[in-house]
């Protein structure tokens, strides 16, 4: 069984990043398609810390001994899908920053070339 010290704590933690990620998509500083992935760990850590059962289920499931090493479990599996979503996310953005440096470059170069088309048609 998961502890009440420890249901109470997670419980708490829980509640209290929801409140800020909330918040923080209230206040623009967090777009939502980057914190979905934080929400739905709150919410699942919050059912985890209300009801014990999940995770004496899940325990079970898994064949690990103890509840709350199957919450600890759940928290890495978690830690490796959020760094997954922000490694995809950072590669595309890379991706498109390249992109843009490069299309600028050639905007540069174009705009360069009609001033110097400019200046020889405005010398003559």
């Amino acid at each position: 069984m998961i502890t009440a010290r420890l249901q109470i704590i997670l419980f708490i933690a829980s509640l209290c990043t929801f409140i800020l990620i909330v918040n923080m998509i209230r206040k623009y500083n967090l777009e939502l398609k980057y914190s979905l992935l934080w929400l739905f760990f709150c919410i699942v850590n919050v059912l985890l810390a209300a009801f014990s059962g999940i995770g004496v289920y899940t325990a079970k499931f898994l064949s690990i001994k103890e509840p709350v090493n199957a919450v600890f479990l759940l928290s890495f599996v978690f830690q490796f899908f959020l760094i997954f979503s922000l490694t995809l996310t950072i590669s595309k953005l890379s991706s498109k920053t390249s992109q843009l440096a490069q299309d600028v470059g050639i905007l540069k170069n174009e705009v360069e070339g009609i001033k110097q088309q400019f200046h020889e048609r405005k010398k003559i």
